[in-house]
């Protein structure tokens, strides 16, 4: 039983080139100073005296910057190169962390706030595009789970010591996520150079503006899928904490449990579990995934004790692991050749447009009764699962290759035009490294 299960392990962590392995490590490096995010509503509400109602909308703020940095990423990374531009944003987040701290107004915070989640989510992108060149289809899913592995080993250190450095001092936090953040662009510059993988040419940079992802219909129905599961998922860092307090009357230790729990059991077993279902279909897969994973926010009405809350979190936390990581290796495998950038950019704006919507959409169903809001949750993923099942369908005849080659917007324009005159400098410089 031992050696099955080390075999296990073994098999779910071998086989992955060694550039997706620093790339986890500059992950795990930059997500231990993750600290100013989840402590800026207290941030602003006791160093600055705003109202919840006037801090919480920062939290949209930020959503709004993330949108706009994950588009524009997904535009610019074939003809930056992903590598480059992780580069570039990395040491760039890292002085627009410490313009947070310096504003003094609602309006000058939000300014710099727009600014920091601008320059730092567009590092996501680039990041996954980074992963589809560097694998292969047969190792891209496990590639993505060892990211999400670093991320939440990460995450497990960071808030933790923002919360002891805050006690002393809220200042510290933004120094600490700077000086991080900073660190891991440090890392990254020194592991891989700036340099291309693929080799960033003019042929590839053509296809990549040429092929719309908003013009594969398939694409599309995932990304609205996705949204309406990630409304649901989004209700994890607004609603759910509020429910654990007024339904169960947990106490902020025991609330923090929950988290833990979560993150534990996704560093133990998730590389195992997306190795163990790496031969499922994938769409079937992420449906039934989104359908365990909203299960665990639905069934809470129906339970009161803490053991109950421990359950439930591992219902939640078995469909995360088959939904996230398996849904960013669809969309790798999805996008075509030198359209990779695009189509995880479009994959981020639903992600961001998930987190600013969801947990607005909750806290409006929350004021009007809180139990409806999981038992709607429930029946978004129930719904999410029954078209993924026909959405796979779907995908046996539907390919990306049958998408017309033209813009997806008048802005694909604007950004070409605005990188053109640093094409040919790009290009000579990566010759060069070839």
């Amino acid at each position: 039983m031992i050696r099955t299960t080390l075999g296990r392990y073994r098999a779910a962590y071998s086989g992955l080139p060694r550039e997706v392995w620093l790339l986890a490590c500059v992950l795990f490096i930059n997500r231990c100073g993750t600290m100013v995010l989840p402590f800026l509503t207290l941030y602003l509400t006791s160093q600055f005296g705003m109202s919840d109602a006037a801090a919480g909308p920062m939290i949209s703020v930020y959503g709004f910057g993330a949108i706009g940095g994950a588009y524009l990423s997904g535009r610019l990374a074939e003809r930056i190169g992903p590598m480059r531009l992780q580069t570039i944003c990395m040491f760039l987040a890292a002085p627009a962390c410490l313009l947070v701290s310096l504003g003094s107004t609602w309006l000058t915070i939000a300014a710099a706030i727009l600014v920091f989640s601008f320059v730092t989510e567009a590092v996501r992108p680039a990041n996954a595009t980074s992963i589809i060149k560097l694998t292969t289809p047969e190792n891209r899913t496990r590639a993505f789970a060892l990211l999400r592995l670093a991320t939440n080993l990460g995450l497990s250190f960071g808030p933790a010591m923002g919360g002891l450095l805050a006690s002393v001092d809220f200042r510290y936090i933004f120094y600490a996520d700077a000086i991080t953040t900073l660190l891991a662009a440090a890392a990254l510059f020194l592991f891989f150079r700036m340099r291309n993988f693929d080799g960033a040419t003019l042929q590839v940079h053509e296809a990549a503006v040429r092929v719309s992802p908003i013009k594969d219909r398939v694409f599309v129905v995932y990304l609205a899928l996705m949204l309406s599961a990630g409304l649901v998922f989004s209700q994890w860092e607004s609603t759910y904490p509020l429910y654990l307090r007024d339904h169960f009357h947990l106490s902020k230790f025991a609330i923090g449990t929950m988290f833990t729990v979560n993150t534990v059991v996704i560093v133990a077993l998730e590389m195992v579990l997306v190795d163990l279902v790496k031969r499922w279909p994938s769409v079937r897969t992420i449906g039934w995934g989104c359908l365990l994973a909203c299960a665990g926010f639905g069934i809470l009405p129906f339970g009161s004790s803490y053991a109950f809350c421990i359950f439930a979190m591992l219902v939640f936390t078995s469909g995360e692991m088959l939904t996230l990581p398996v849904s960013s290796g669809f969309v790798a495998n999805r996008s075509p050749r030198g359209s990779e950038s695009l189509y995880m950019g479009w994959y981020t704006v639903m992600q961001s447009t998930g987190s600013v919507l969801g947990p607005m959409i909750g806290s409006w169903i929350y004021q009007i009764h809180r139990d409806a809001l999981w038992l709607m949750g429930l029946a978004v993923g129930v719904f999410v699962c029954i078209a993924f099942q026909f959405l796979a369908l779907w995908t046996k005849t539907a390919t990306a290759h049958d998408l017309p080659e033209t813009p997806a917007s008048p802005l694909d324009a604007a950004v070409l035009s605005a990188v053109e005159t640093s094409e040919s400098d790009g290009d000579s410089n990566a010759e060069k490294e070839r």
